[in-house]
């Protein structure tokens, strides 16, 4: 009975491994994605100004989920969740900002990247992603510095949708190049793009510091902004 039970218990324990070798796979996994990667699961906080002053966050829960926030001196914020899939990772954004106009807006999105090496494209030492999405806002007005990624701009209307792409190259250890753009095509006649490029340094394993800059050019007029951010991740 004895040499049963410890065949029943060996047995039970090795049915268990599969699942746990498999979070601390993707556990690894995260801690090996670059730190521009927009698919990367992660704890930070971090602070840019482009214009304005503004903090942003996220909280890592698990290898897969991760809760998102942001907020800005002007008192445009959001907050959000995004989960990450095989292919992509997903994310559902709900935030508030007054135009100066005095308008406010109530708007919500649901978008995300695409890696293309998730889908077997080789593309050397460029990682390239698709970001897409549609946004929803309350307003007619347009809101023309929304990020969708820390200095990639996107303006929507009141409903849009966009697609782009964006990609991060190393240039050495500490340095990486990083650009995007994306197309945006809205309701009451509204379009536009937005283009954006940079260069991250990393200080160590865990902060990092980028310079952007961007255009913008819809049906309301162009905008350039220069960005500057700092990132720590625990």
């Amino acid at each position: 009975m004895r040499q049963i039970s410890c065949a029943l218990a060996l047995a039970s324990g090795m049915q268990s491994l599969p699942g746990h070798a498999q979070e601390q796979t993707a556990a690894s996994g995260e801690e090996e994605k670059a730190a521009e990667d927009p698919t990367k699961i992660s704890t930070r906080v971090g602070a840019a100004y482009a214009g304005e002053l503004s903090a942003s966050g996220s909280l890592a829960i698990g290898p897969r989920f991760k809760i998102n926030g942001r907020v800005a001196r002007s008192g445009q914020w959001s907050l959000g969740a995004s989960y990450l899939l095989p292919v992509a990772i997903l994310t559902f954004a709900a935030g508030r900002s007054e135009l100066d106009t005095g308008v406010k807006q109530t708007r919500y999105s649901l978008g995300g990247f695409v890696p293309l090496n998730s889908l077997g494209l080789q593309t050397g030492k460029w990682q390239v992603f698709v970001p897409f999405g549609y946004s929803y806002t309350n307003s007619r007005q347009p809101v023309t510095d929304l990020d969708v990624q820390d200095g990639i701009p996107m303006q929507i209307s009141s409903n849009s949708g966009y697609v782009g792409l964006f990609t991060i190259r190393p240039l050495t250890q500490r340095m990486t190049l990083m650009a995007g753009g994306n197309f945006t095509k809205g309701t009451h006649g509204f379009s536009g793009y937005a283009v954006a490029g940079g260069v991250s340094y990393h200080l160590g394993p865990n902060d990092t510091v980028a310079v952007r800059a961007s255009h913008i050019d819809n049906t309301f007029g162009q905008k350039q902004r220069i960005g500057v951010s700092y990132q720590h991740e625990f």
